[in-house]
């Protein structure tokens, strides 16, 4: 039973993976037999794995048609950033007894060393950001609800590698820093503030980027 479950789990991670690197593009059809070949593993874990990814959104079922990757439109985007803009300052509000001094001031750092850095790992860094504060919280409620939401961001960010502005790149870098100052200030409600407004220009950002 524990090497079932193993290999349910490779496939959905495989699957989710793949999805969110856009190496499964929106749109693709995904086929069992397909991607037990592909991922090595037989087709009831596939089976298995792909129910889960739809309850996640990751994949979309069309009867009498199959499983397809769902398109990342702006009913999609527009959930992904109602659920940062309404949660994520609670995430803070919940963190800021447990943020570290020490790893804020690390992140501030790496952030002022941004713009020598390849899109790839300012992506990177801007998701450890924001990951550090759900891992801040001590809920495991919150931080499984919003994990999901995270990982969709990140095929969000990977869809628009081409497109971005970087004049908003730079900006969002001092957003960051200036959260970072106003939190080591001890100054919550203004931190907890400038995350809301952090949010929303993503979200103006990435809407008028990928539509």
């Amino acid at each position: 039973m524990e090497g079932y479950l193993n290999l349910k789990e490779k496939a959905y991670d495989l699957i989710k993976h793949k999805i969110m690197d856009v190496e499964f593009k929106p749109g693709d059809y995904l086929e069992e037999k397909k991607l037990s070949e592909l991922l090595d593993v037989s087709r009831t874990p596939i089976r298995e794995a792909l129910a889960r990814l739809e309850s996640e959104l990751w994949i979309t079922s069309l009867p009498r048609k199959g499983m397809f990757v769902t398109e990342v439109d702006e009913a999609m985007l527009n959930n992904i950033f109602q659920a940062r803009k309404y949660f994520e300052p609670v995430i803070v509000r919940m963190a800021f007894p447990n943020l570290s001094e020490i790893k804020l001031k690390i992140f501030k750092k790496r952030f002022e060393a941004y713009n020598s850095l390849p899109q790839e790992e300012r992506d990177k860094l801007d998701n450890d950001f924001h990951l550090y504060f759900l891992n801040s919280v001590d809920n495991v409620f919150v931080q499984s609800m919003m994990k999901t939401t995270f990982e969709h961001l990140i095929r969000v960010r990977k869809l628009s590698f081409d497109k971005r502005s970087m004049e908003r790149i730079f900006t969002s870098n001092d957003e960051h820093i200036h959260i970072i100052d106003l939190i080591l200030d001890g100054k919550k409600e203004e931190a907890i503030k400038a995350f809301e407004k952090h949010i929303e220009n993503s979200y103006i950002y990435y809407l008028g980027l990928l539509f």
